[in-house]
């Protein structure tokens, strides 16, 4: 089991898809690293960590205290720094820190190769498969255009497509059609206080009342046709 402590989410995915076969548990916090360490223990067989994260973590010492008490040895520590973290890095070597270090490059095809080969000397029994980590890293950081459901959907065959001249009508209707029904419903008074206070022949008021009975049962219609064309199969 690999602990992976990396705040950045597009390069913990990055690093997670280069061991896809390895179980790991990917964080991006202090915290989240020790409450990792109390609950896994001895199960974690290497840490790979951000170089900024890590440099937190020694100056406060809580890691080591922490596998003290829980009387477990330090896993196997993998450190990585990116452009920017160099100084970092010789503060590190100068201490004699005991960790491996190497670069994060997202653009350095030979990154895998060098990032595999230090876990598995730290970790011997790691789960890899090279070809599929090669071809991972190749395809970078690909950000997905975000499809329309609905047209995924149909695509997909989870949905009968609608011609949108006809979604155009059955939209448009409804939009006309909505305030009318909600001004049926919200009337309070009665259809005798209505004649009385209106004074409206109760043959104009009936024709009132049928004509927009007739728009809500036309409403009704588009409506449960929309919900048929919308079924899944």
């Amino acid at each position: 089991m690999i602990l992976l402590i990396e705040p950045n989410m597009k390069i913990k995915k990055r690093l997670c898809d280069l061991l896809s076969r390895e179980r790991i548990l990917a964080i991006g916090s202090y915290a989240e690293m020790l409450e990792m360490i109390a609950k896994f223990k001895n199960r974690i067989n290497i840490i790979i960590a951000n170089i900024r994260l890590f440099k937190d973590i020694l100056l406060r010492g809580t890691l080591f205290r922490l596998c003290q008490k829980l009387y477990i040895e330090i896993p196997p520590i993998l450190v990585l720094y990116r452009r920017g973290d160099e100084k970092i890095k010789e503060e590190f070597e100068k201490n004699n820190v005991s960790c491996s270090i190497i670069k994060f490059d997202g653009d350095d095809t030979s990154f895998p190769e060098r990032y595999i080969d230090t876990i598995k000397r730290l970790y011997p029994d790691v789960i890899v498969n090279m070809k599929q980590a090669h071809e991972s890293w190749l395809r970078g950081d690909i950000t997905q255009t975000i499809a329309d459901p609905h047209d995924w959907l149909v695509k997909e065959g989870f949905l009968k497509a609608i011609e949108g001249s006809k979604i155009g009508k059955i939209a448009k209707d409804m939009e006309t059609f909505m305030p009318l029904i909600k001004k049926m419903l919200s009337t309070a008074e009665s259809e005798e206080e209505k004649k009385t206070k209106q004074n409206i022949p109760i043959k104009d008021y009936e024709k009132k009342y049928h004509e927009l009975k007739k728009k809500y049962d036309l409403l009704v219609q588009y409506v449960k046709e929309l919900a048929h064309h919308t079924k899944t199969p």
